[in-house]
């Protein structure tokens, strides 16, 4: 049977096991989607047996987005560019490296009714999420500022992708408060409900005439601290299950050819999540 996995650590939380089985399902496909526990020590010997095995492919999450880079035979333009792979395709022994996670984001936006041309947004992480929502946000044509914990990677991460601003945290309030947009693309918050990423205080955002939106790319719990806050301001949320869709969703058209359905990946998710 062929088979696709998820390299993570930790990975007791994802939902990408029950969505892409699903999808798998559906389309009738006798193939099986594993989510496998990879500590960052095994990650490379981890992708050598996949040269070896029936498989399609992998997807990557936290935290081997960026190490993967050096491990792969050749890597798609616009991960190059992100510099940070979150999806795999094995091609006769080959390790293709995409990032699906940058449409995935966007789309998820899209869904939501939300527009950044033009406008600011801010992101708080440096990582390999951080780095596809920022190149997302800046290809659509967005103002986008980024704000990490070590304010070296921030500078890092802003200079790779050329965006408007990189955050030290006496700015972080000030840049919150003059943007239209916020993204949470760190961990805090996974499976800890009470944790947000900033101080509830540094909300609400946004110019008088402007429509502010936050977006948790979290999606265990699905409405984290983040976002409760943000919608009790008036503040339009949106939570990470779409761009966690249609990432996965992406990823699987990579590797089948075919396009999964999108509705029931959300409602085995969703039902997961016990909604």
């Amino acid at each position: 049977m062929t088979k696709a996995f998820l390299f993570a650590h930790p990975v007791k939380h994802s939902l990408s096991p029950v969505m892409h089985n699903a999808a798998l399902q559906a389309l009738g496909i006798n193939a099986q989607y594993e989510a496998l526990d990879v500590p960052p020590e095994n990650l490379k010997a981890a992708l050598e047996q996949l040269r070896q095995t029936d498989t399609w492919g992998v997807n990557l999450s936290i935290p081997h987005k960026q190490a993967v880079l050096e491990t792969l035979d050749s890597i798609s333009t616009e991960a190059k560019i992100i510099g940070a792979v979150n999806t795999i395709v094995v091609k006769n022994g080959w390790l293709e490296g995409h990032n699906t996670d940058a449409y995935g984001f966007m789309r998820s936006l899209e869904e939501a009714g939300i527009h950044v041309q033009n406008t600011d947004v801010v992101v708080l992480g440096a990582g390999g999420a951080a780095r596809a929502v920022a190149y997302g946000l800046k290809q659509a044509g967005a103002l986008v500022t980024v704000w990490n914990r070590n304010f070296e990677r921030a500078r890092v991460l802003a200079t790779e992708l050329d965006l408007d601003a990189f955050l030290s945290d006496d700015l972080l309030e000030n840049a919150i408060h003059g943007s239209v947009g916020l993204v949470n693309t760190t961990s805090v918050g996974l499976e800890q409900p009470d944790l947000s990423p900033i101080p509830d205080e540094l909300l609400p955002m946004g110019g008088e005439n402007s429509k502010p939106w936050v977006c948790d790319i979290v999606y265990r719990p699905l409405e984290t601290r983040l976002l409760r806050v943000a919608r009790k301001a008036g503040i339009q949320t949106v939570d990470g299950l779409g761009m966690l869709v249609y990432q996965g969703a992406k990823a699987f058209e990579l590797w089948t050819g075919l396009k999964p359905d999108t509705n029931l990946m959300r409602q085995v998710a969703m039902k997961e999540l016990g909604f």
